[in-house]
């Protein structure tokens, strides 16, 4: 008999779920929303993630008998949001290399403008052209933080699934 490992579950959940956060960035891109960063939008990229997760860990559960271990769970959870992640920082490095080149410089502007709005003191009376470029060598910052928040956001998630949906074979 054959043993199941996660692996399967995990690559396909991960790309599932990449591809539908793909999607979900595509059509803030085409609303021109990409560069909000609304509850709304974070509120639905978490949806997106924590439903790759369950829908990884179910089909695992199912093809195992009814069985899955808090273990087992959390490798799915931890491996579909590497998936996630490795696919929306490539999304994000072809969204700002070669579809919006002036993302980080819009992005910066829009910093700049809501931070003068509101707290006028908090940028030491830096102009905008001071601000940007006292922030853009830290852009790059942007694809380690969606990794190590992924991770974690996807850690926490499957724990808590896991706590829910373990039945292990005693």
């Amino acid at each position: 008999m054959e043993e199941i490992t996660p692996k399967k579950f995990i690559l396909n959940a991960g790309l599932f779920t990449g591809l539908v956060s793909v999607v979900f960035g595509i059509m803030l891109y085409s609303l021109d929303a990409h560069y909000e960063n609304g509850t709304a939008s974070q509120v639905i990229s978490v949806i997106i993630q924590i439903s790759g997760i369950i829908w990884g860990a179910y089909e695992f559960k199912k093809a195992n008998s009814g069985f899955i271990s808090l273990s087992e769970t959390l490798k799915i959870g931890t491996g579909v949001s590497l998936i996630l992640a490795l696919i929306s920082i490539m999304y994000l490095y072809i969204l700002t290399n070669i579809i919006e080149p002036g993302f980080y410089d819009i992005s910066l502007e829009i910093a700049y403008n809501s931070a003068i709005e509101n707290n006028p003191d908090s940028l030491g009376g830096m102009n905008l052209n001071e601000y940007m470029e006292s922030a853009k060598p830290f852009v790059w910052l942007a694809y380690p933080v969606v990794l190590i928040f992924t991770l974690f956001l996807g850690f926490m998630e499957s724990l808590l699934i896991g706590l829910v949906i373990k039945k292990e074979q005693h």
